[in-house]
């Protein structure tokens, strides 16, 4: 009787030594939906980039997770409503940009990945600064903020789309005096949206920004955070991160400025 009892409080340590969502509902992480963070593979399966980097932090981190689209709770959703859903309890994680949205109800857990921002015009344009584009039309992905020089420029008039193969589809077809976003989505997003080279401009890099591991302020458990925090200096530090940013890597070959 002793032993049963022994063996039933060492059970129950290692019970409670676990993450929060080991014991009780799956890990929700929203995904992007826009290549290349996630989209639908040929094979009718979400894949992407940001979605395999969050379904491996989970795995390292010993949560259990969902994995399917919506309505079940891993989803691969537009990039306006992933900011309500970690804000609203609706999603527990998410890799992207922050916003004011973030800072409101989001914990930032890391960097996951910094990435040159960049502006890409029609050929033939090459614009060389900023100013350049004042009283100009530039596309956004709706609800982002990239750097602040251009964020805060209101001399410049920000088009939303709602990823970077409609911009870079719109920019090939000169409809936009130039687009901005992250370096690897613009390109892409082109890639995918089968805009050629040659319709792109030489791009100017405004600066960078980070991809950063949002935990949801509404469900977020210190456990939990503190094994998402760990997983991810795990996976960076072992170069996987890497690893799956390299499938998606689709270059153009532009010149540089």
């Amino acid at each position: 009787m002793k032993m049963k009892v022994v063996r039933l409080f060492a059970m129950l340590a290692i019970l409670l030594a676990l993450p929060g969502q080991a014991l009780g509902e799956p890990l929700k992480i929203a995904t992007i939906l826009g290549p290349p963070w996630g989209f639908m593979g040929s094979d009718g399966q979400p894949t992407g980039m940001m979605y395999e980097i969050g379904n491996r932090i989970a795995e390292v981190a010993g949560l259990r997770y969902t994995n399917s689209l919506v309505p079940c709770p891993l989803s691969v959703i537009p990039y306006p409503r992933t900011g309500a859903d970690i804000e609203n309890g609706s999603a527990d994680v998410i890799i992207r940009f922050g916003n004011d949205q973030m800072t409101r109800g989001a914990v930032p857990a890391g960097v996951v990945v910094s990435m040159p921002v960049i502006l890409v015009d029609p050929s033939g344009k090459n614009y060389s600064k900023l100013s350049e584009l004042h009283g100009k039309t530039v596309g956004v992905v709706r609800t982002s903020k990239y750097v602040e020089q251009f964020d805060t420029d209101k001399a410049i008039q920000k088009y939303p789309v709602n990823d970077y193969v409609t911009m870079a589809k719109i920019l090939a077809m000169r409809r936009l005096d130039a687009g901005v976003g992250s370096s690897m989505g613009l390109f892409y997003g082109a890639y995918m949206g089968g805009v050629k080279p040659e319709d792109i401009g030489v791009p100017l890099v405004l600066g960078s920004n980070d991809f950063i591991l949002f935990i949801s302020k509404k469900t977020a458990k210190p456990e939990t955070t503190r094994a998402l925090k760990e997983a991810l200096d795990k996976l960076s530090a072992s170069g996987e991160i890497k690893q799956i940013m390299s499938k998606y890597s689709k270059s153009f070959s532009l010149p540089q400025r």
